[in-house]
């Protein structure tokens, strides 16, 4: 029998959709707010939550996203159901990861049927197999708060990196000001030795040294971040074919030494319209230098910095010539 979480602070609503999907055949595990739905489904693992938007202590928008955000959790279907049916409000419930958004003047046959979609649909996204289900755990009121916070923190972080880059469209003039730019945001941001944005069509390597580095390092970063382009853009490429510009602005970059590259990092930049224009490079004499943390700021970085780049070299094609 399937199992539906159902989150409203309104008795009368709670009786009136228990009521609706149970004589549908669905076992119902009720909740008055957001903390007891969260608690709820992470007790249960239902195959599908309802929530109401404006609940106490934490609503429908942010339930959604503590449960779409956690593995544990991701797949199970969640439906909005609320009073509020302004285009912003579908929209925030779109980005809370909703499947379905329903406002209160609803048809009881209309929520059966969007629950049975969801159902098929998660179904259909296992290849018909069974959902895989974590385990039940059981949630005190403190911790989901606390997974409250640390989602808030998480995406606040993310804005910020976001905004830092966006920010250099205003803020820098001309092209390789732009990518000197991107190089130095992601410096306050991940720990690194060498730290490259290497160009297709220009044929050029931007490389900055944050760190001591050996020039056994330098030079197994540039061969690497050539490959890597190569790799994702299926035009071959060598370092012999660019032009280096480097930034050491105090001669951290050393003579020939024993300490080369532990550990490699890079992601693609596509620029308008999903073309490869280049590449982000990382690269540390430390083993493991780069873990989750490091790989999601990047790809946080990735497609802000490729539109500044990319709308930089557009700009310069663009621009009148001095007379």
């Amino acid at each position: 029998m399937p199992t539906v979480v159902i989150a409203d602070d309104s008795p009368t609503l709670r009786r009136i959709l228990t009521s609706v999907l149970t004589k549908e055949g669905f076992e119902i595990v009720a909740a008055e707010d957001g903390v007891g739905a969260v608690q709820q489904v992470f007790a249960t693992m239902p195959d599908v939550v309802v929530l109401d938007v404006q609940m106490p202590r934490v609503s429908g928008y942010v339930a959604a996203r503590l449960l779409k955000d956690d593995w544990q959790t991701a797949d199970i279907p969640v439906i909005l159901l609320t009073s509020l049916d302004a285009a912003s409000d579908r929209y925030w419930g779109a980005q809370a990861g909703a499947d379905r958004y329903f406002t209160k003047d609803f048809e009881a046959p209309q929520l059966v049927a969007a629950v049975h979609e969801v159902i098929a649909a998660a179904s259909a996204s296992q290849g018909g197999r069974p959902l895989l289900k974590a385990d039940p755990l059981e949630l005190t009121d403190d911790d989901v708060m606390g997974r409250v916070c640390d989602l808030l923190d998480r995406k606040l972080f993310e804005t910020s990196v976001a905004a830092e880059v966006t920010a250099l469209a205003a803020t820098t003039h001309g092209f390789e000001e732009s990518v000197a730019g991107v190089l130095d945001v992601l410096k306050r941001f991940v720990d690194y030795d060498l730290a490259s944005v290497v160009l297709l069509e220009e044929r050029t390597a931007y490389v900055a040294v944050a760190q001591e580095t050996s020039q056994l390092q330098y030079s197994g970063m540039l061969t690497a971040a050539v490959d890597a382009l190569s790799a994702v853009s299926g035009q071959a490429t060598s370092v012999a074919d660019l032009e280096l510009r480097l930034a050491d602005p105090s001669g951290l970059l050393g003579e020939e030494d024993e300490r080369g590259m532990a550990t490699f990092l890079s992601m693609p930049l596509k620029g308008h319209g999903g073309h490869v224009i280049g590449l982000i490079a990382l690269s540390s004499a430390q083993k493991n230098a780069f873990g989750e943390t490091a790989l999601g700021t990047l790809r946080l970085v990735d497609g802000p910095a490729a539109l500044v780049i990319d709308n930089a070299r557009l700009a310069g094609v663009h621009a009148p010539a001095a007379s």
